[in-house]
């Protein structure tokens, strides 16, 4: 999604990619990585590109023993990069550093005979000194952090006009998709309405916290204004329980919340729904959107 919205800003700014990696770094969809790969390999900029192969090459080259995940280490290592990046072939030195690590330095059976890079290796230096030393030390391994699980209410809201009730055509259906806010779990993407909840509830309590959330964020009274045509009820670990009731709204009703600051939200039709980038049921499940999206349709 994030790229699509680059790839559209590049096209209206006149269709030319910035060659220099602080201006690529301004397009959506484009990071630090990315940005480096693409200024260094096209258009030969002296940047550096790090990932997870850079930064084993680093840690050992320099035996750093701080934790890689710490934002301040991280920072330090594209800075090591940046001191390293060849200044007539960044782009070939970048995906050759890139390679060492996917292919000699690995994490758990470096082949230190054959790098080429060995008789820099602090870590290979001190394993030779001291038996108690190894070069797979390096990078040190962080503390993985326990998995959060966290739940919410979840509702689909279906909007109902004369066109709707008349067409039979199931693409022509249309929902409301809520933003997720810009910062946090899931930051930015779109979603069915849903509202935190503070654990694992019964029927009821999600089914109410839904109707306030409704109210007070899309001014829907479903008392008023609602048909719930069907429910279900699912528990899933780690991000959503969702309580999905199907509900129906008159459009009318609905756009009275126009005004609301407080919620960005829009509608979609059903046909659209499977391209875009909706937060999923299951994080290890790259279809998970898909299969709920299936389920309600």
């Amino acid at each position: 999604m994030r790229c699509g919205q680059g790839a559209k800003r590049i096209v209206a700014e006149g269709g030319k990619i910035p060659k220099v990696a602080s201006m690529l770094r301004k397009i959506p969809g484009i990071g630090h990585y990315t940005s480096g790969a693409i200024a260094s390999i096209a258009f030969k900029e002296v940047v550096p590109v790090v990932d997870g192969n850079v930064v084993r090459v680093i840690a050992r080259l320099r035996a750093v023993s701080a934790n890689p995940k710490d934002s301040a280490t991280v920072k330090r290592f594209w800075k090591l990069a940046a001191q390293l990046v060849d200044p007539v072939r960044p782009g070939d030195f970048n995906q050759a550093l890139m390679e060492l690590g996917a292919t000699v330095c690995t994490p758990l059976n470096p082949s230190c005979s054959s790098c080429p890079a060995s008789e820099f290796c602090h870590a290979l230096s001190m394993a030779k000194r001291d038996s108690t030393v190894a070069v797979t030390d390096y990078p040190v391994k962080g503390v993985k952090v326990k998995q959060r699980c966290d739940f919410s209410a979840l509702c689909v809201v279906e909007l109902l006009g004369a066109e709707t009730l008349l067409d039979k055509n199931q693409s022509s259906r249309k929902f409301i998709l809520v933003k997720r806010p810009e910062e946090g779990l899931l930051a930015g993407l779109w979603e069915f309405p849903s509202v935190s909840l503070d654990g694992e509830t019964v029927p009821l309590a999600r089914r109410e916290a839904m109707d306030r959330f409704l109210e007070r964020d899309l001014k829907i009274d479903i008392r008023k204004t609602c048909n719930i045509v069907e429910g279900r009820y699912w528990r899933i670990c780690s991000y959503f329980q969702p309580h999905s009731p199907q509900v129906e709204l008159g459009v009318d009703d609905l756009f009275k919340s126009q005004d609301n600051k407080t919620t960005t939200w829009k509608c979609v039709y059903s046909n659209a729904l499977s391209s875009m980038g909706l937060t999923t049921s299951d994080p290890t499940d790259e279809r998970g959107h898909e299969n709920w999206i299936a389920s309600v349709l």
